[in-house]
Parts: structure tokens; sequence; C-alpha cells
């Protein structure tokens, strides 16, 4: 997972509450989630350590009180170098991975594994929870219906599953902006995916508005949950949370240091937060200005109230991108 260079998004370190899987890990990646598994709000999840550090991650979460099922080995790989041959390549949307058996004696790649505090819970995310990995050249994915299984078994709302169900399709759909429009309301801070990948955030699943109210009950929860535990990781959660947003699709979008005032986003710092660098295509382009706004689907960018960039939108066919701006409150 690459991590980022700004201060606003840098690891967080626990002073005691689960510090040990930060410190296996060597990042504090999805460090919410674990919490919540922990504290018996999710039932269980998946997550990824290098090789090496499995059975330092298992007597961890032996510690914690959840236990641990290995599935295969991943070896994660950009796009651009997944050979032409590759049959089904051009379908894989967010993990690009070859794919091999587990074998804790292996010394590169790192293990996809499933936690979770009972063996039924556990056996459920093994059997419905499984990626979609280039294996002998040929891409293997799962059925559709695991796809809608596997949401339950994490403990996602019904809501959400639903509508993941229906939208999830990166060929016909910008499922972000399906949310979007679905919102009826504010936009909450408890219902912002944006900075699940980058550690701060009380959910790992798209939610099926910015307003989806079971959403909300289940982030109420867990932030309550780790407050008890840890106050400081709730107040860095709760600040990048209500960052300002521009989003173009699930693997592109920026926080800035700012505020949304009358469809105008104002702003004195910017941060790319979609985790993979090749897609920042406009950080720099960005910085050179301290507000901008969308205008036909094109992003025009000022600085003191004149123009110095217009990013233009272009269709695709594939990941379609919908530019908008949001701050959730």
């Amino acid at each position: 997972m690459a991590r980022l260079n700004s201060r606003q998004f840098e690891d967080y370190i626990p002073k005691k509450f689960c510090r040990e899987f930060v410190e296996v890990k060597g990042h504090s990646g999805q460090l919410a989630m674990i919490m919540a598994v922990v504290c018996g709000i999710k039932p269980g999840m998946d997550d990824w350590v290098a090789i090496g550090r499995y059975e330092q991650y298992r007597k961890v979460c032996n510690r914690y009180g959840l236990i641990i099922r290995p599935d295969a080995v991943f070896k994660m790989v950009k796009g651009c170098d997944i050979p032409f041959q590759v049959i089904g390549s051009e379908h894989l949307t967010t993990t690009k991975a070859f794919g091999r058996m587990f074998n804790k004696e292996a010394c590169e790649g790192e293990v996809h594994l499933f936690i979770a505090r009972s063996k039924e819970h556990l056996e459920r995310c093994f059997r419905n929870g499984w990626y979609p990995l280039i294996i002998n050249n040929r891409i293997i994915d799962r059925p559709l219906v695991d796809f809608y299984k596997y949401g339950y078994d994490l403990g996602y709302p019904g809501c959400c599953v639903d509508f993941f169900q229906k939208y999830n399709n990166w060929h016909n759909y910008s499922y972000l902006y399906e949310a979007l429009k679905n919102t009826g309301g504010c936009p909450h801070y408890l219902c912002n995916p944006f900075t699940k990948d980058v550690t701060y955030s009380y959910v790992y699943h798209m939610p099926c508005s910015y307003h989806c109210k079971a959403t909300i009950s289940l982030a109420g929860r867990l932030r309550e949950a780790i407050y008890k535990e840890e106050p400081g990781f709730v107040n860095r959660i709760d600040e990048c949370l209500k960052l300002p947003l521009l989003v173009f699709y699930e693997r592109k979008f920026y926080a800035f240091k700012g505020r949304i005032v009358n469809n105008t986003l104002h702003y004195k710092e910017v941060y790319f937060i979609g985790r993979i660098p090749e897609n920042n295509l406009y950080e720099a382009d960005l910085k050179k200005g301290d507000s901008l706004f969308i205008e036909n689907k094109d992003i025009v960018i000022l600085r003191g109230g004149r123009v110095v960039k217009r990013i233009k939108w272009h269709r695709k066919s594939f990941a379609p991108e919908v530019p908008f701006i949001i701050q959730f409150s």
C-alpha cells in the first residue's frame, strides 16, 4: 500500500489499543476495521500482511481473541505490468495481483487472510470473500452472488449491499456518483468512505447514500467504541472525514484543507488520496490554484479569482468519471 507524504494522512500509531497490528503490518491501513472486529461491531474482515510476518500477525490476532485463516498469496502489480496475453485482465478494477497457494515459507508476496471472532463467521468470510487473481495467465473471478453474500458476512447494512449489487458495474456506472444522486440530505461525515484506504474512516463499505441512516448507526457505534480506547484516533478520523473532496472515480480523488461555499471549493492544501500513484494526474495543477468549481463536468481551477487551468472532462468506457465536489459535516 502506498503511503502518503502529507502529515494529514500519515500512519496512526495507537498508544496501546491494537498497536501491535500496526507494528506487525508496518502501517495503519484498516486499523479502524480491525478495532471493529476486536470490539465485536464487525463479525469479520479480510486483510493483507507480508508473508514473512504472517506468524506474528496470527499471534497478535490470538492475543485479541480473534481467529485467522489464510487465503492465497498475492503478488501485487501495476496494471501496466500485466502481460497482454493474460485473459480477462481488462476487467480488473482495484485489485491487480498474481496469485499462488499459501505457503508460509514463501519469501515474497502478501497473504490475503480472514479474521473473525467465531469459527462460523470465519468460515462464511472465507467461503465468499475471494478476490479475482491472475493464475496461469487467466483472471479467475468469483460468481456475482458471492459479492452479495460477502457484504452481509462483513456486517454491512443491507441497503448498502443491495445498492452495491446494482451499481458496482465499472462498465456502466460511477458508483460514487450514483451514491451522491441517492443522497437525500446533507452528507454525513460518518458515511464518508473516501478516506478508508488511508486509515481514517469508520466504514470500509460503499454506502448507498452519503446520508445512509444504517451506515450512520453502524459507524457511530464504532466511533464510540474506539473513543473509549483511543480518543486521539477518533479526533484524527473526524478531522479527515470533514475535509472537502474532489472526486473523479473510486481510485482518483483529492482531499483539501478548505471548505465549499456556493458550489466553489476554496482551499490552501491538496492531497491525492486515490492510492494508485499513476492516477495522480492533477495534483500539480490543483496546487497552482486556491479555488475550483465544476462546469459541464470540467474542473475550473482559479487563483485570486482568475482561471489558471481547466481540466477537460473525457468520456471513458470503463471506470467512467463524473467529477463532483463534496464536503461531509
